[in-house]
């Protein structure tokens, strides 16, 4: 009787403690929202690829000086929805919108001061230079799927088609101009800064490849700009991407390696009735391609980019560092991965660099120091009138 008794007492006690765990998990479980995840994920893509192409910007304003190409570039950085197309579902694509406020339309998500003061983020703009900007899209890109890539891929080309034709103009002396759905037209002024256009998306449909289209655009791997975390990072590999518009050097590179590819094209087509020979020519030209345009130029476009960074008063080791967790985390970034002879010679330029910030900030404060103590020296002196 007694065992039974105190049998009841502890299921007594330990039944209400019971309920008392299971009710708040159970409140927990209903009060989960099973999008928060997608919600945070969608918000950090977009705010790190808009902090990749605000830095694009103030490096190629930054680096006018190191580059043999220059165009006028607008203060500004417009995003839009349309662009990610068929990489979401439409359940997904009204998420991210909900999440970053953006949506098929071309609306500002960045300024610098030099923008316009009527200008606001969030507006949408239509037009540029009375250019209307194009709404969506997606292409197919069949050369995608000979690399084992999807083939859907984000297509801003009409939209940059718009932009490079104003910064064109804007060189040539007629004045910058952004039209807005309501119907205002603004005039920006735009700064001269390196040619060209060095882009990366959050829906990269490769984004373990570093891609150059000729000397108008670069493509920075999505999986590199999506690793960046601090402002010098995202520089960085903003820098890294401008050397192959900016330099002369790559410039030609890539002349010679549209040659080849050229080249290439005819043999695939005499090629074509060959079961499998298309893609193994594709492979061979992908090989020529990458030897010659890229891998001959990416230890100068490493040091491009940390003399880039420090010249903007940053850290020249963030490249190389952000490198070192890419290999950590064992990151597809194609051309942006440094081999171990690559990663010391960005280690040694950098620490170089780091040494002269450091030598001229010591001599400026040495300067400023010396003219305190000719002014405080100026004021001890006793005043001397005039004898008359």
């Amino acid at each position: 009787m007694r065992r039974a008794l105190l049998a009841g007492l502890l299921a007594a006690c330990v039944l209400p403690a019971q309920a008392q765990v299971q009710e708040p998990a159970q409140a927990q479980a209903q009060a989960y929202d099973p999008k928060e995840f997608m919600r945070v994920v969608f918000k950090t893509r977009f705010e790190r690829e808009i902090q990749f192409r605000a830095a694009a910007i103030q490096v190629a304003w930054s680096a006018e000086l190191l580059c043999d190409a220059t165009t006028e570039i607008e203060p500004f950085v417009l995003w839009s929805l349309g662009t990610v197309g068929r990489r979401l579902s439409a359940e997904d694509l009204a998420l991210y919108g909900e999440v970053t406020g953006m949506d098929a339309q071309w609306r500002v998500a960045w300024l610098d001061e030099g923008a316009p003061e009527e200008l606001q983020l969030g507006d949408v703009v239509v037009a540029v230079n009375g250019r209307k900007l194009p709404i969506g899209g997606t292409r197919l890109d069949l050369g995608a799927l000979l690399r084992g890539a999807l083939p859907w891929s984000n297509d801003e080309q009409p939209f940059w088609d718009v932009m490079l034709k104003a910064r064109e103009e804007a060189r040539a002396g007629r004045p910058m101009t952004v039209t807005l759905k309501d119907g205002r037209t603004l005039t920006v002024d735009t700064q001269t800064g390196c040619a060209g256009s060095v882009m990366a998306t959050g829906f990269d449909h490769e984004p373990a490849r570093f891609e150059r289209s000729g000397a108008v655009r670069v493509k920075i791997p999505a999986n590199a700009m999506l690793e960046a975390r601090a402002r010098d990072e995202f520089r960085w590999l903003a820098a890294f991407g401008t050397y192959f518009q900016a330099s002369e050097k790559a410039l030609g590179k890539a002349r010679d390696s549209a040659n080849v590819a050229t080249a290439f094209v005819v043999g695939k087509i005499l090629a074509a009735a060959v079961p499998g020979a298309g893609m193994l020519l594709t492979a061979a030209e992908q090989q020529a391609e990458r030897a010659i345009a890229v891998d001959s130029v990416v230890g100068s476009a490493d040091l491009f980019a940390n003399e880039v960074v420090a010249a903007m008063g940053g850290d020249a080791r963030a490249g190389w560092r952000l490198n070192e967790r890419f290999a950590e985390l064992g990151l597809a970034v194609d051309a942006l991965r440094m081999d171990p002879f690559r990663l010391s010679n960005a280690k040694e330029h950098a620490q170089r660099l780091a040494a002269l910030q450091a030598a001229q900030a010591q001599a400026a404060a040495d300067a400023e120091a010396a003219e305190r103590r000719a002014q405080e020296e100026a004021r001890r002196q006793p005043l001397v009138l005039p004898v008359r």
